[in-house]
């Protein structure tokens, strides 16, 4: 008689395979430089990287996005907001891009931000995706 395998170990095996995907391909920051205008806004330069998620579907590996629309956020906090849970300042952009790696985008903030150097700049394209926090310049 031959023992029948455990349903419990039969989906683990499953969630380790679905786990073993190529991932799916999302926009995430490589670099991000923050600088201060003349007239005291804000402006960041970032540069898009292609970013997999492991375990979600199977990505193409050219991590073209084919006319999507990618957004990018800044988001300024004060120091001690260490959840990042409540930003003072948002600045949003979103834009059609035949190609994601290397694509490049500036944010501008709207008004003037104070030049204080404990605030943070948390820099980020896809929520699933590594973000950068940068010194308000």
């Amino acid at each position: 008689m031959r023992p029948r395998p455990h349903p419990i170990l039969l989906m683990l095996l499953v969630l380790t395979t679905a786990g073993c995907e190529h991932g799916i391909e999302v926009a995430g920051v490589l670099e991000a430089t923050a600088s201060r205008l003349e007239d005291d806004r804000v402006s960041i330069v970032v540069t898009l990287s292609c970013d997999l998620v492991y375990g979600m579907g199977r990505a193409d590996g050219r991590c073209d996005a084919d006319g999507d629309r990618v957004c990018v956020s800044a988001r300024w906090y004060a120091a001690d907001d260490t959840l990042f849970a409540s930003p003072l300042t948002t600045v949003e952009q979103c834009q059609e891009v035949s190609t994601i790696r290397g694509m490049q985008l500036t944010l501008t903030s709207p008004e003037a931000m104070g030049a204080d150097p404990s605030l943070r700049v948390l820099v980020r394209a896809d929520s699933l995706a590594a973000a950068i926090i940068l010194a308000n310049p």
